[in-house]
């Protein structure tokens, strides 16, 4: 049994084995310098023969803090929310006179951390604030140690000041049949693998022991060429929205205020308007509106609600209209769409990005995608709103929604969905409604509207087992290698 064993090992097993016997145990690196394998042939070579029962593995990881350039930034620099309490050490100071870098991100985590506080109308350092600066901060210690708890580890991770890389080792020991089988390796002497031509023609093959193969060793895993999961997800989901009869719509990332909010029926003093809610354009700062006579009715119905039924929101500024933002919501693309004279029935969506600035964690990121529909046609009611997010949901697999009452200054009725993660409990997917008729009739619509703007990057997570939204992005070619095909 033991003969026919060895007959079968393949050339590399055999030298595996015979280096294992001489440093008893050792990982690829160490077992190279004994049997002059490349450490891709050993992994190979040593799991053939752990299947045989010859060799067994011990793998052991060890986690390493490898800091992003944000973090290397930081750790060098100091932190933004430090930064921010240093200007307001001495006296608290409006807003707009406070200028240091990243100050949504300084802001946010200020607050967050409880070192400032607003009071009239100013920014001022609280006094655990300013206890802050004289000491070193878990996160500041963390980036120069590596050393922390598991909850300041994923504060780390949370802001991507650093990725927690796992450092794996497998170490190879004889088991005791491949000890036993060690002393036959050497007894054996070399083994033909291959023939060649030359070993036919001169006969020399007749004097050479053939080896003999074993059929069921397993072969090198292949990867293949392939999509990106979430471009793929991405992809698919287009292909679904348009079996179910959806057309596709598109609008630019750069913006219009007047599409992005006025048209929207966004009153003009509204706080998603303000600086820290949307990306706006240093150059050029405004754009042109090009038709005119949706801006008129769109100006009379903020003014005075136009022919609408509403009272309307008093004012209406066209150079507010006019300057241009990063898009924050993929609902302009709709508006633009509703006033191109489009006739029902009709059915549109987009998948596209959008962009407000954001504290980047697990669930939320800087720039988005989002998918936009709409529906337009006779009789319908807020209950066909309800089925066709139920049908979206159903799609990426998700079966588990919730729905609440929202708000939203475009629609009335109003919804929040809401999908359950298997990790992160419910998530908020999206919100939807009805369109007001302040929107739809200065858009030149007067048939109801469904819309709905749901977080496609949220969807992808639960329906590819994520609990990052970052890892949608990821070029882990591990996490890419191993993702599926279909």
């Amino acid at each position: 049994m033991t003969k026919e064993i060895v007959k079968k090992l393949h050339p590399q097993e055999k030298k595996i084995l015979l280096a294992l016997k001489k440093i008893d145990s050792g990982n690829a690196k160490k077992i190279s310098k004994s049997s002059h394998l490349s450490e891709d042939s050993i992994h190979k070579a040593a799991h053939w023969a752990e299947l045989k029962g010859l060799v067994k593995h011990k793998k052991t990881v060890e986690k390493r803090i490898m800091l992003t350039e944000e973090g290397k930034k930081y750790l060098k620099e100091g932190l933004p929310e430090k930064k921010l309490v240093e200007k307001v050490y001495e006296k608290p100071l409006p807003l707009s006179d406070i200028k240091i870098p990243n100050m949504n991100i300084a802001l946010a985590w200020a607050k967050k951390m409880g070192w400032v506080s607003f009071h009239e109308g100013k920014i001022e350092a609280t006094p655990e604030g300013k206890k802050a600066l004289k000491e070193q901060t878990p996160i500041e210690k963390l980036m120069k140690t590596g050393s922390g708890t598991e909850h300041e580890l994923k504060d780390l991770e949370k802001r991507n000041l650093a990725k927690i890389k796992e450092i794996k080792t497998i170490t190879y020991k004889l088991t005791g049949k491949g000890e036993d089988i060690v002393p036959y390796i050497s007894k054996t002497g070399e083994e033909l693998g291959q023939l060649t031509v030359q070993d036919i023609k001169s006969g020399k093959w007749k004097k050479k022991k053939l080896r003999a193969y074993d059929v069921s060793t397993p072969v090198p895993t292949i990867y293949p060429a392939k999509l990106h999961p979430y471009t793929k997800f991405l992809n698919n989901m287009k292909k679904k929205l348009i079996t179910l009869g959806f057309q596709e719509m598109k609008g630019p990332f750069v913006e219009l205020a007047f599409w992005n909010f006025d048209a929207l029926f966004m009153p003009q003093d509204h706080p998603a308007r303000g600086i820290h809610d949307i990306y706006e354009l240093k150059n050029p700062t405004t754009g042109t509106i090009s038709n005119k006579g949706v801006m008129k009715r769109v100006e009379m119905t903020h003014k005075n609600g136009w022919i609408t039924g509403s009272k309307g929101w008093g004012n209406w500024d066209q150079k507010n209209a006019t300057g241009l933002v990063l898009r924050s919501q993929t609902t302009a693309v709709s508006a633009r769409t509703l006033a191109s004279g489009i006739k029902p029935p009709e059915k549109f969506f987009t998948i596209s990005r959008n962009f407000r600035p954001d504290v980047i964690d697990a669930k939320h990121l800087i720039e988005f995608n989002h998918c936009e529909g709409i529906v337009i046609a006779e009789r319908l009611t807020f209950r066909h709103l309800l089925g066709y997010l139920e049908k979206f949901a159903s799609m990426v697999g998700i079966e588990r929604v919730r729905f609440k009452p929202g708000y939203f200054p475009f629609t009335e009725p109003s919804v929040e969905m809401f999908g359950n993660h298997p990790k992160l409990g419910w998530i908020e997917l999206g919100g939807a409604g009805m369109f007001r008729p302040e929107v739809t009739r200065p858009l030149g619509v007067d048939y109801p509207v469904l819309a709905w703007g749901l977080g496609i990057d949220r969807l992808a997570m639960i329906s590819l087992g994520l609990d990052d939204i970052r890892k949608l992005f990821s070029s882990d070619l591990d996490f890419l290698r191993e993702s599926k095909m279909l």
